[in-house]
């Protein structure tokens, strides 16, 4: 089967967990035996061998669009650059040009697939986020190919219609403001989102789709996330969090990790932080230490500054972008990773830290709640803890527990999630799921079913 992939990120470009999971889909089906091409603006990269310029008209100008093609693990990757399409802010320059980026994606993806349809004309073609609605909509249009859309994470915004207009798709804008989902959806001969939980939390909007819609669990790379590959990799788990810990400036003692964006709305650092002061009143607290790393709210930025500044025998805040082999080294030592997100579509922290034997606190949503099997409900085969999202009296709780547990308990939960991350959630499998996807022939979501 020829798979044609539309995503605004794809490695090295990285915002986000986008490019993380598409890259891993068109690695994962090339493996399979299928062939693999994929469409992405070049940000500016210039990234792979020159092989394409043409002209196209938009915006009231004409644009000379420049295609670059490298080949990485058997997929065919093509970079459109010029004009937004080479602007290095990948979701920017701002809300404007990144509507117009998207509009010019559209129409560059669907002039290049013109030149090239005799020697690639795809079985399918699965486009990723909102970002990709025009690509989709005018390969749909004037191709007529079987399509797929997955919903990575529900943006729930609205664009004017004359974007809609501007890249010919003024058939599918009735109405002065546009939801891009809701159409992208609408036009898809199948729609997939990563999770089934988030899939049944944002049911209102999934259930739209009733017929044609189902959830294809994202997967982790556990050979990159692997405690071999560690520099550290010859010592005691013990020994390397005491290594990390002074390497941040404190002594040692039970570690627990925040990683990711400080966002309000979605990652819960806030949720955190509350814990982190409830804690600060208990005995326990005296050989709890903390590492939160991320950036991004100003406001959070500042009050995560004031509780290092009010415990410093306790909290680390990095608020930087780090490495991803720093990363592994991080989850390879620490004891506990903490995900108090308020929603997560899928999440990937806690799958790496699983791999790497890091056991995960987090909220019991969407894909943390499909991937994370809780101790309390679970003994024998938990993975790590599940606690109610918001509340931080439930995940200073939780973390006080999981301190206290004995090293035989701690051990059997780290094998627990090794083995599951390894083997339930492999790129493989959810590759597999994508091609029943694909050729239709996967269960799909229906109201009716308890």
């Amino acid at each position: 089967m020829r798979v044609l992939l539309l995503s605004f990120e794809y490695l090295p470009v990285k915002v986000g967990g986008l490019a993380e999971a598409v890259t891993s889909i068109a690695e994962g089906l090339a493996k399979l035996g299928h062939e693999v091409v994929v469409f992405t603006p070049d940000h500016g990269r210039n990234l792979g061998s020159p092989v394409k310029n043409f002209r196209i008209a938009s915006f009231g100008e004409t644009l000379e669009v420049a295609v670059r093609k490298r080949e990485e693990k058997g997929v065919a990757v093509y970079s459109l650059g010029g004009g937004l399409l080479s602007e290095e802010d990948v979701y920017g320059p701002n809300w404007e040009g990144l509507l117009k980026k998207a509009v010019i994606f559209g129409k560059a993806s669907a002039a290049l697939l013109n030149l090239l349809i005799r020697d690639l004309k795809p079985d399918v073609v699965h486009a990723h986020d909102w970002h990709t609605v025009f690509a989709l909509g005018l390969i749909r249009k004037y191709f007529g190919i079987r399509s797929v859309f997955t919903v990575h994470r529900l943006n729930k915004a609205k664009i004017p219609a004359h974007y809609f207009h501007e890249a010919n798709l003024g058939e599918l804008a009735p109405y002065p403001d546009i939801d891009p989902e809701h159409t992208a959806c609408y036009i898809a001969d199948m729609v997939t989102t990563v999770s089934r939980s988030y899939m049944l939390e944002e049911w209102g909007f999934f259930g739209m789709f009733e017929g044609k819609v189902t959830h294809v669990f994202n997967g982790i790379d556990c050979t990159f996330w692997n405690e071999e590959l560690l520099e550290t990799s010859d010592l005691p788990r013990e020994e390397r969090r005491r290594l990390i810990l002074e390497k941040f400036g404190l002594s040692d003692g039970k570690a627990f990790m925040f990683i990711g964006r400080f966002d309000r709305a979605q990652k819960g650092v806030d949720v955190l932080l509350r814990a982190i002061e409830l804690l600060s009143n208990d005995p326990a607290f005296g050989d709890m230490r903390f590492l939160i790393v991320g950036k991004g709210d100003p406001e959070l930025e500042t009050w995560s500054r004031a509780i290092e500044k009010r415990f410093p025998e306790n909290v680390r805040v990095i608020t930087k972008l780090l490495p991803r082999e720093t990363v592994r080294e991080l989850y390879g030592s620490v004891d506990f990773v903490v995900v108090p997100s308020y929603f997560e579509p899928f999440g990937l922290v806690q799958l790496e830290a699983m791999c790497l034997g890091a056991i995960p606190i987090g909220s019991a949503v969407g894909g943390l709640k499909d991937t994370i099997i809780d101790f309390r409900s679970d003994p024998e085969g938990g993975t790590g803890f599940l606690v109610p999202p918001g509340d931080a009296f439930a995940l200073a709780n939780a973390m006080i527990l999981a301190k206290n547990l004995d090293e035989k308990t701690l051990r059997k939960l780290r094998e627990n999630g090794r083995k599951r991350a390894r083997d339930e959630f492999k790129w493989e499998n959810a590759c597999r799921r994508y091609v029943d996807v694909y050729t239709g022939s996967v269960d799909r979501a229906m109201s009716f079913l308890l």
